[in-house]
């Protein structure tokens, strides 16, 4: 018996074979009485009952299926919604579209087909939803620290350039690009860092590779100049005791030191001011770098001024948009990492990862995330070389939108709010329960605002704005207070505000930064741009020695003074962390008056560990 061949499944037959051309002058033919409906649609090969339809409605849009629950304006809408809030730092999950698609139906009455017991609309609404606008596409987030959506604005980010203009007028180094420096530390762990894509069999649950989670970072320090030339690494190891293995397989001219903890710190950096002066171009030369604290000492500026190096420390929380290694160089370093590891592991299977291997792998890796291509595309992206102010899109501004002071409203505004700090803590409001009663929104939302107009509302700032901005302080938490924008949408004459879109009043752009009301505090040495020179290590000393326990009580006594305390004021405020200014009780830094022996926080007084011969900000309490 003949074995039976199996047929092939049959394919379903394409509907609508017609285009909208064709229903346009079927329509405009039966219209104008050239054509009846019959002959029209066997001459366009269009189904009658379908010609018919497009009579009735007069439209020449060629669908198929049940009508969408959203109108097209509708949907509109909510894709603005969507595309506004990713690009102020807050973007909508799937599962909060399809939620929010529900509440907007059941609000306004819409007929619909949504789970009522889940209270979302289906996947397969947000399927076709998604297929019916193709500019939206699903993506994973990268996380945003709020002090960097805070901390790059326009303010900062022009102040910056400003500062980095004059400094290279001052050096002659505005063509001289090989005299443009930027060094960065990069944090590497001997084991992978990315999960990978592997094969497997289909519908495995468990599914394992091998790898340290907690294994040792070894600091790799990169250096490179806008002309897209790179200085041997320096690398920093953890431990005390240098081997002569360390040094082995390494890029040729690395320079290897052994700390502590494996990172940077003073004697390092300096170390590395040396390293530096070894490779680089005659002559003056301006090295750029972030803020870290190891960077920051009076003694890295006297090494540095030996070999003609100017310092420059890039604004803090800005490292991610305005360095050079960390927009272009150091993101292929991961991946190529990895790729590396396999391979040696898979080379080598009975060796073990450690520092001799550590060696071995990043001179295969080195190379290649250190290309010319790749340097000089991150001096272009940061604006460094060519100098462009501009080149920062503007769509990295949008977040630090949330965060825009207003104008204060009269003198007296402007005094109390240059008393205060901007917290760099925020409450964020979690974005899985927004809905129309979860969001206290402000009578201004800065939703309906271009992004240039976000970008130029503070290029040229009044005085008041510049005191409501210099208030910004990254390391200040405590209280908080909201402050509404400006909104240049309102209409000052006759004081209304543009109308919203009905998904701009049902999603809301969170207000999430605020105000401290209670104690000022020192802003970082690095809260902007800042060129590194003797003169800020006068009054201040950025160093280890100056930190100390918390909670330790300072009664400050004046040298040859004798202090005001009495022994019933000691006995009365033993015991206690009472302060006079902020009147809480809370473990922190003191200081005594010493005429009245009253108690501050240091925090509340403005004080830090260098403050000496400490009296009352106001009458002695005595008094």
């Amino acid at each position: 018996m003949e074995p039976v061949e199996k047929s092939e499944p049959k394919s379903k037959p394409k509907r609508a074979k017609w285009s909208e051309h064709q229903i346009t002058c079927a329509v405009r033919a039966v219209q104008r009485n050239i054509l009846s409906q019959r002959e029209a649609a066997r001459r366009y090969n269009i189904p009658r009952r379908t010609l018919r339809n497009h009579l009735k409605t007069g439209s020449m849009e060629r669908k198929l299926g049940r009508a969408a629950t959203l109108t097209p304006e509708q949907e509109d809408d909510l894709v603005s919604r969507i595309i506004r809030l990713a690009e102020v730092g807050m973007p909508l999950t799937p599962k909060l579209v399809r939620k929010q698609a529900y509440v907007f139906c059941k609000k306004n009455n819409i007929p619909n087909r949504f789970s009522d017991t889940t209270s979302t609309a289906g996947r397969k609404w947000l399927k076709l939803f998604l297929k019916r606008h193709p500019q939206l596409t699903r993506r994973k987030a990268q996380m945003m620290n709020p002090s960097r959506a805070q901390k790059l604005n326009k303010f900062i980010v022009s102040d910056h350039f400003d500062k980095l203009k004059n400094l290279r007028e001052e050096l002659h180094i505005e063509n001289r690009p090989e005299c443009l420096y930027n060094m960065d530390e990069k944090s590497c762990r001997i084991s992978l860092h990315h999960q990978q894509t592997v094969l497997a069999q289909k519908g495995i649950k468990r599914l394992h590779q091998i790898a340290n989670e907690h294994a040792e970072s070894v600091t790799v320090v990169g250096c490179v100049n806008a002309v897209g030339n790179a200085i041997p690494p320096m690398i920093l190891f953890r431990g005390k005791r240098m081997k002569p293995e360390f040094t082995d397989n390494l890029p040729a001219g690395s320079l290897v030191k052994m700390t502590a903890k494996g990172y940077m710190t003073h004697e390092t950096f300096i170390q590395f001011i040396e390293h530096l002066a070894k490779h680089k171009t005659s002559g003056k030369c301006l090295l750029v770098f972030d803020g870290a604290a190891c960077h920051l000492d009076y003694s890295i500026v006297e090494e540095a001024a030996k070999h003609d190096i100017a310092l420059y420390c890039l604004p803090s929380n800005t490292t991610h948009e305005l360095q050079p290694l960390d927009k272009s160089v150091y993101r292929s370093f991961e991946h190529h990492w990895d790729q590396e590891l396999l391979k040696f592991v898979s080379k080598n299977p009975e060796r073990k990862l450690n520092k001799s291997s550590f060696n071995m792998i990043l001179s295969e890796v080195w190379p290649k995330c250190m290309t010319h291509d790749n340097i000089v595309n991150g001096f272009k992206a940061t604006g460094l070389y060519p100098f462009d102010p501009e080149a920062i899109a503007e769509e990295a501004f949008a977040p630090s939108a949330l965060t825009e002071l207003s104008i204060p409203a009269s003198s007296e505004n402007v005094i109390a709010s240059t008393s205060h700090d901007i917290v760099q803590k925020t409450n964020i409001t979690h974005i899985a329960g927004l809905n129309e009663n979860s969001v206290s929104e402000s009578e201004s939302d800065s939703d309906n605002i271009p992004l240039s107009v976000l970008r130029t509302r503070s290029v040229t700032p009044t005085p008041s704005q510049l005191k409501a901005f210099d208030i910004n302080d990254e390391n200040c938490k405590s209280s908080y207070k909201e402050i509404p924008a400006v909104d240049p949408l309102v209409n000052q004459a006759s004081n209304t505000i543009a109308a919203k879109s009905p998904f701009q009043t049902l999603i809301p752009t969170p207000k999430i930064f605020k105000i401290n009301t209670s104690a000022p505090r020192k802003k970082a040495l690095n809260y902007r741009g800042q060129q590194v020179t003797k003169d800020l290590f006068a009054t201040r000393k950025v160093s280890t020695s100056s930190i100390r326990p918390k909670g330790r009580l300072n009664t400050s006594k004046g040298r040859g003074q004798k202090s005001g305390v009495t022994r019933k004021n000691q006995q009365s405020l033993a015991g206690t962390w009472f302060c006079h200014a902020c009147r809480e009780d809370k473990v922190l830094d003191m200081r005594q008056c010493r005429i009245c022996g009253a108690r501050y926080h240091e925090i509340c007084v403005g004080l830090d560990a260098d403050d000496e011969d400490f009296e009352c900000p106001e009458a002695c309490i005595t008094n």
